[in-house]
């Protein structure tokens, strides 16, 4: 699959029809999830083998772009029933339901019975929870050797460091802006310009 196609079909993925601000529910951009998912492949060979979360996975363009891509088993985390049911039925369609599950819970308190290999994330910026991209980024790698995560460029740096005292090996992959539709009910521009940053964490399980 060329990167192109799976920008198209990561597109096909709806976001979530009622977002919810407490959880800023922003949908990944196609060409935001296509390209982190092709770095991954392409240049670090992860994702192939093991198995991979999606942490607040919401409609799951993250997580089911990974199958797509031929990750073996994934498994979609977030706190949103109908988000998991969207990204399920897409499963369904892009058949490749049988190498996807979904687990309803908060990410913060989610355990797996193994060890995960990989977690690909575009968490919450902390604008309207402070800390919470903190917090994701804590919990992925109690879960997971090694991580994919997206945040705010600004506060790059700060994550980084976080990582590095969590004892984890952190480097900066890329940036990107990214153009955010109106979906909340007090958006008044046509859209909204984020520039974010996608760092990609490692670390030795105990």
């Amino acid at each position: 699959m060329r990167k192109k196609q799976l920008e198209i079909l990561l597109s096909r993925i709806p976001p979530h029809p009622r977002p919810r601000l407490e959880l800023e529910q922003y949908a990944t951009p196609p060409h935001l999830a296509a390209r982190l998912l092709w770095v991954a492949v392409a240049t670090y060979h992860d994702l192939l083998g093991g198995v991979v979360l999606d942490l607040g996975a919401g409609t799951g363009r993250l997580g089911l772009g990974a199958a797509l891509l031929g990750s073996p088993y994934v498994v979609l985390v977030d706190l949103d029933h109908d988000a998991l049911r969207i990204a399920l039925s897409k499963a369904r369609e892009l058949r490749i339901d049988e190498r996807v599950d979904a687990v309803c819970a908060d990410v913060r308190r989610f355990e797996t019975a193994r060890e995960a290999s990989y977690v690909v994330q575009n968490p919450p910026f902390g604008v309207h929870r402070r800390g919470a991209d903190v917090e994701f980024m804590a919990a992925a790698l109690k879960l997971a050797r090694v991580v994919y995560s997206v945040h705010k460029a600004e506060s790059v740096d700060y994550v980084l460091e976080r990582c590095r005292e969590a004892g984890a090996e952190a480097r900066l992959l890329f940036r990107e802006v990214i153009r955010l539709p109106p979906t909340m009910p007090h958006h008044r521009k046509r859209e909204h310009v984020v520039d974010v940053a996608v760092i990609r964490a490692s670390r030795e399980l105990g």
